[in-house]
């Protein structure tokens, strides 16, 4: 408060005209992540931007995250879920008691810089294009010279993937410019956009989540902007030994397919999309990764038994829709990531270990 009053004081005094800045409630979600949270926090303290708040949203954690926050941190607001509840619900619940315009959702194995958020919230606030969230440049924790994540893009079959993952950072992402769907490791969110579009499907647990909105809020027409000003640091994966990633994502990305596409792309799609999926159990079966082999399958089971409610929600999404699907896929790959990923896997730094 008292940077905020000397700011506001020397504008005054030197006639220089200042930019009000908006309110930006910070959501970091928490679980178990008592070894991450230091750092991360500590960061955000820092962040150099006149009007925000904390909030830790703990999903039920054991390893004294809690007693962490409440001792070292007392100035941060901490909110209990009581047990693990799962990504997409405590963002919900949390989200839907706030009052603020802006949000950001930021994970906690991250280190942000201290510019980060004033060069979010700028780009979103001069954006005059239906432009309603807005990401940043992240780039790995421990190898700083190579990126994570210059937003994330998705193929026609629902695949999404950080774009630029792995990459060395030469400058090639340094243009703000419009990646298909920003990922939840940071989003910046006007609150109109989140009322209009509606919370995360809290069937996803975890992982997709942020496909499936971002495709949502690109079906009413509003769009997502890449700001490579805005620089994170992230220690990629840090909660993957506690997650069955790869099934969760196969299980969530066929679920954003139902929902998200119309029925004529989808009698398209679908076909092409099952012979992929039988094409990766058997790529997997021949690199003898047993449990992400039987993930496809499992995925393709927990869509049958949840069809109903997917088909519910599908109705809700098809109803309120005013983009065709061709313009979705303008922005899309039109071959499969997968594929690709397959024929690269041995060059590539970061996924020759997938």
């Amino acid at each position: 408060m008292l940077a905020v009053a000397l700011r506001t004081n020397l504008c005054l005094v030197i006639g220089m005209k200042c930019r009000k800045y908006p309110h930006v409630d910070i959501l970091i979600l928490n679980f178990n992540g008592k070894s991450l949270l230091k750092r991360c926090l500590e960061s955000v303290e820092k962040t150099d931007y006149p009007d925000f708040e904390i909030f830790v949203i703990d999903n039920g954690s054991t390893d004294g995250s809690v007693e962490l926050v409440r001792e070292h941190y007392p100035w941060i607001k901490l909110i209990e879920m009581g047990s693990n509840i799962g990504l997409a619900a405590a963002y919900n619940r949390v989200i839907n008691s706030l009052t603020s315009e802006f949000f950001a959702l930021l994970n906690n194995d991250v280190e942000v810089d201290r510019y980060w958020l004033k060069n979010l919230v700028n780009v979103l606030v001069e954006a005059n294009d239906n432009t309603m969230v807005t990401t940043c440049k992240i780039k790995f924790l421990h190898d700083k010279k190579r990126i994570n994540s210059a937003g994330g893009n998705c193929d026609i079959y629902g695949v999404g993937w950080n774009r630029g993952n792995g990459e060395l950072d030469n400058g090639q992402y340094d243009k703000i410019d419009e990646p298909f769907y920003s990922t939840g490791t940071v989003m910046l969110i006007r609150r109109t956009l989140w009322e209009k579009v509606g919370g995360f499907d809290e069937r996803y647990l975890l992982y997709g989540e942020d496909l499936d909105w971002c495709w949502r809020a690109r079906l009413l027409g509003y769009n997502i902007k890449y700001v490579p000003q805005s620089i994170v640091y992230h220690e990629w994966q840090a909660s993957r030994r506690f997650v069955p990633i790869v099934y969760l994502l196969e299980r969530n990305w066929l679920c954003t397919l139902l929902k998200n596409y119309s029925l004529k792309t989808l009698i398209s799609v679908l076909p092409k999309y099952l012979m992929i999926k039988s094409l990766k159990f058997l790529w997997l079966f021949l690199r003898r990764k047993r449990n992400e082999m039987l993930a496809v399958p499992r995925a393709l089971i927990w869509n049958l038994f949840n069809l109903k409610e997917s088909l519910k929600r599908r109705k809700e999404v098809q109803s309120t829709r005013k983009v065709h699907d061709r313009e979705i896929q303008k922005r899309m790959l039109k071959k499969s990531f997968e594929v690709s990923l397959w024929l690269e896997t041995e060059k590539h730094p970061i996924l020759r270990n997938y």
